[in-house]
């Protein structure tokens, strides 16, 4: 899944606090960012009002993805108002076409409703890689007559999802509702099909008519997660409900994925859908009723173990006079039904034929487990009467199961006089299978029967669908779902609120024996080992019981620019290495560490993990992602490649939107083992990373080296908890050009230098300029004596041309009257390369709205004497705006809330839509503490 700038915001109240005004905008010009001088919007911004005021509104205390939200509610209606539709990405309106282009992220507030009921009709397009999300009592409809064309890809798929789950957030069922088509085709609801307005059962909103092959749109590429709102029992929504949806409606590649009621519903309608993803979804994942005569082929169904009911549910209609009888044609389906029951009490199954239906299946395989429901069902009278008169039909089919089949019997309170033996029925038909599938997660085996017994020539029997001869939906070569799906391939699936016991080692470790004893947890009877090469997607699976051994040197997932691979490492996952190791994640592939705050992932040493050791710095190496991204070491980023200070594993290009996965609530303890004077491990080496990789909420614990370091790239990050590293906390150099908001530094005295240590580049002329913006930093330096390598507790030097924006930053020394009690020079900037100079006087690095209390504030230095003196750091400092020198008072980083030296005195740099709404000075408001729940807290 392609994750980019997404970032928590904490509470949902604080999110939505309105933006402040004022301030300096920094425009991406596509090289390096130009300040100018507070306009009332960018040109871009300018683009977008123009292009969306019509239809929405701006939320202008929400980004998300690094772009701007915009807000639809009520409903959306033509205009006549001249064209809107802008260049590029961007959307607009033209009459009824109304475009939500991808330069924005769209929010859903309420009941969005596309168009009046066969009045006022539009055509609601969407284009490519767009996001829309919803909030808890949202949902989007479009009416009868009216249209959606969500044309997705396989590259840049279309995604409707929670707005707690794009602000970074767990993503959880029910978090908002879901998509609703409606459309005038026929549903055995109405007596009348040429006066029928059946009633939605949330909202209320009319469908259905006589018109079979009515379009409601096209659904391409479109996935659907964490829906399904619940107003009472009877009541709740679907992922994507299709109400009496015509045959002309398009509608292929779409998932949804843990919605709270079904995956998708169909009443009614003839809709077909193919290439379809059914992930986790609470109650049914594929159900139909009240007359669908539809299609659908090649279906993946993906329970829930305790979490899902069944995966296809079919009804016609109680009253068996009611026409049309629902009578779909189903091919090549794959369900895996999970075990056990959800929290509503209903059984994991497979699927059941109720209430009257008919159906033509083919090529669908069901496996169950030990302790699955019932696999294949039939139920009621007007059922077992649909296999008589051979409605109801299955063929070429297979199912893998402890419980197969379950009859329908004879219940005299219940009205049933008709028994059926399923079996009997079952495999009485052609090609029907009972037996072993012989299955490698979804895809069959070379040697599975799968492969061969399915039923050829489909075209000819239905022309809806394609020839497909094998059984379910994989022909165990080609995996559709590649690419724009969730929770199936490189990303982790979030863990459970408690994290289960494993009993064996994930593919790609290997198991080594446990000693009772040797651990400081005694609950770890389970160490996987991870090391080498690592040349196909792996997960590291997490458990209460279970650690995961980094061991033989450097583990390097990928080769470089080739045989891309995954790490996936699950939220609540413990990791520790041996002495002379570490992870390395090879340009062109990805680590996906997604912890949570309940749940965060820990790396740490061996001897910190184990009894009678005790964790110190250096004890490993620590976490090396290589990007493709900028980097001023290369003359030609179209040919780069530098190698890494340690390894020499190759780095840099020419992407600096680049993805190396995501790394959130992960914690990085005891690392920066030492090679040599020059080569250090730092606790995260960020090596030419792209703006595409997603940083947040991480932390580096007493490293050996600097915590964090950046070489070039674009990587941005958020809630940084950066504590008792032995060199720099954080630095940068050869022309790193990301963001960072929310950084927290401190400081072991007598043990660490620099806070911040900033550079670019020797060479004149080299490119990119290393230039970050940075906000809402803190940082505590240590003492003003030198640690073991003659270094002295220091706050922020920059030098070696570097340019930079700072905003928001305290930097708060040791107060004491001796060296041994006081921090040493607490801003420095070193004029040694001349371009530093010449940035300075061009307003390339700036620093506004920012605090030094320190015994030594201030310090120039150069070993040049064309430079000598030539800045004079404290007025610099001084005449730039809302900086001080005034003492300040905080706790643990927090200020009091009575505060009015750092609250209410910052700068809101949210006109950037990477950064959050700010007023205030430092790391932290004064009310809010990022770090409750995940950080290691130093003794």
């Amino acid at each position: 899944m392609d994750l980019k700038h997404i970032f928590k915001l904490g509470a949902l109240s604080t999110a939505m606090a309105l933006a402040g005004c004022g301030g300096d905008i920094n425009i991406n010009t596509g090289a390096e960012e130009v300040v100018t001088e507070t306009p009332t919007t960018t040109p871009s911004q300018s683009e977008q009002a123009a292009a969306y005021s019509g239809f929405a509104e701006r939320n202008t205390s929400l980004s998300v993805d690094g772009k701007e939200v915009w807000t639809l509610k009520g409903t959306l209606a033509p205009s006549s108002a001249a064209s809107t539709v802008g260049s590029g990405d961007t959307g607009g309106q033209d009459a009824e076409t109304i475009v939500l282009g991808n330069d924005v992220v769209w929010e859903l507030d309420g009941a969005v409703i596309v168009g009046g009921d066969k009045e006022s009709s539009v055509i609601l397009e969407v284009r490519a890689g767009t996001k829309i999300i919803g909030g808890s009592d949202s949902y989007l409809v479009v009416s009868r007559d009216s249209k959606i064309h969500a044309q997705g890809s396989a590259t840049q798929p279309i995604v409707f999802t929670s707005k707690e789950s794009a602000i970074g957030q767990p993503g959880e069922a029910g978090q908002w509702g879901g998509l609703v088509l409606l459309g005038n085709a026929p549903v055995n609801t109405c007596p009348d099909l040429t006066a029928c307005d059946a009633a939605f059962e949330v909202g209320s909103h009319n469908y259905g008519g006589d018109n079979t092959e009515d379009s409601s749109g096209t659904l391409k590429y479109v996935r659907v997660e964490f829906g399904g709102f619940k107003i009472n029992d009877t009541q709740e929504m679907n992922g994507i409900s299709f109400a009496a949806v015509g045959s002309q409606t398009v509608v292929d590649h779409i998932q949804v994925h843990l919605n709270n009621d079904d995956g998708v519903e169909f009443w009614g309608g003839n809709v077909s859908i193919s290439n379809v993803v059914l992930t986790e979804n609470f109650d049914d994942s594929l159900d139909w009723t009240n007359g669908w005569q539809g299609s659908a082929q090649h279906v993946y169904i993906r329970q829930a173990d305790n979490g899902s009911n069944r995966g296809i549910e079919a009804d016609s209609n109680s009253d068996a006079s009611a026409m049309p009888q629902s009578l779909p044609a189903i091919a090549n389906v794959t369900i895996e039904v999970a075990n056990g029951e959800n929290s509503g009490g209903d059984d994991a199954e497979g699927i059941l034929f109720r209430k009257g239906t008919g159906a033509h299946a083919y090529n669908v395989l069901v496996k169950g487990d030990v302790n699955s429901g019932e696999c294949l069902e039939i139920n009621d009278d007007n059922t077992v009467v649909s296999t008589q008169d051979g409605a109801l039909t299955m063929q070429n089919s297979l199912v893998d199961c402890v419980e197969p089949f379950k009859d329908a019997k004879v219940d005299a309170e219940e009205g049933r006089s008709l028994a059926l033996d399923v079996e009997a029925w079952f495999l009485g038909q052609e090609g029907n299978l009972a037996g072993a599938s012989d299955l490698n997660g979804y895809m069959p085996n070379t040697a599975s029967v799968a492969l061969t017994g399915g039923a050829a020539d489909l075209s000819n029997v239905d022309q809806r669908l394609a020839d497909a001869p094998y059984i379910g939906a994989f022909d165990g070569s080609n995996d559709w779902t590649e690419g724009w799906t969730t929770a199936i391939h490189d990303d982790a699936t979030p863990a459970p609120v408690a994290l289960p016991v494993l009993t064996s080692c994930p593919v790609g470790t290997s198991a080594q024996s446990v000693v009772a004893g040797i651990y400081k947890d005694d609950s770890i009877n389970l160490v996987c080992t991870l090391e080498g090469n690592v040349t196909s997607n792996t997960t590291l699976l997490a458990g209460e019981n279970v650690m995961y051994k980094i061991d033989g040197g450097a583990v390097v997932v990928g080769g470089d620019n080739t045989d891309s691979a995954t790490l996936a490492i699950q939220a609540g996952t413990k990791l520790f290495a041996t002495d002379n190791s570490y992870i390395a994640v090879s340009r062109g592939s990805k680590i996906m560490a997604k912890g949570s705050a309940e749940h965060p992932i820990e790396m740490t040493s061996e001897q910190d993990v184990i009894m009678g050791a005790e964790g110190s710095r250096g004890q490993w190496g620590g976490l090396v992602l290589l990007g493709n991204g900028l980097t001023n070491k290369c003359d030609d980023p179209n040919s780069c490649d530098v190698a890494f200070e340690v390894g020499d594993f190759p780095y840099g290009g020419n992407d600096n939107a680049d993805n190396s996965g995501q790394i959130s609530y992960v914690v990085v303890k005891y690392a920066g083992f030492k090679v040599n004077d020059t080569q250090e491990m730092n606790g995260i080496s960020f090596a030419a990373v792209g703006s595409g990789t997603q940083v947040d909420h991480i932390q580096v614990h007493a490293n050996g080296d600097d915590g964090v370091e950046f070489w070039g790239g674009a990587v941005n990050m958020k809630y940084v908890y950066l504590t008792e590293n032995f060199d720099d906390s954080l630095d940068w150099t050869n022309g790193w050009q990301g963001k960072a908001q929310f950084v927290y530094i401190t400081h072991e005295d007598g043990s660490a230098n620099r806070g911040i240590e900033g550079d670019s580049h020797k060479g004149t002329g080299d490119t990119p300029v290393s230039k970050p913006v940075l906000s809402n930093v803190t940082i505590l330096p240590g003492v003003d004596i030198e640690n073991a390598s003659g270094d002295k507790g220091e706050g922020i030097l920059l030098r070696v041309a570097t340019a930079a924006s700072l905003n928001n930053v305290l930097v708060q020394g040791r107060k004491g009257s001796t060296s041994s009690t006081e921090t040493g020079e607490c801003l420095e900037l070193d004029g040694t390369y001349a371009d530093l100079v010449d940035n300075v006087t061009n307003n390339e690095l700036t620093i506004s709205h920012s605090v030094i209390d320190c015994n030594e504030p201030f310090k120039y230095s150069s070993d040049n004497a064309a430079t000598a003196d030539a800045v004079n750091v404290e007025t610099w400092f001084l005449g730039q705006a809302g900086n001080s020198t005034a003492a300040v008072s905080i706790t643990d980083g927090m200020p009091a809330a009575t505060d009015t030296t750092l609250l209410g005195q910052g700068i809101d740099m949210s006109s950037d839509s990477f950064f959050e709404s700010t007023d205030y000075i430092g790391a932290f408001d004064g009310t809010n503490d990022w770090r409750q729940g995940w950080v290691h807290t130093p003794n």
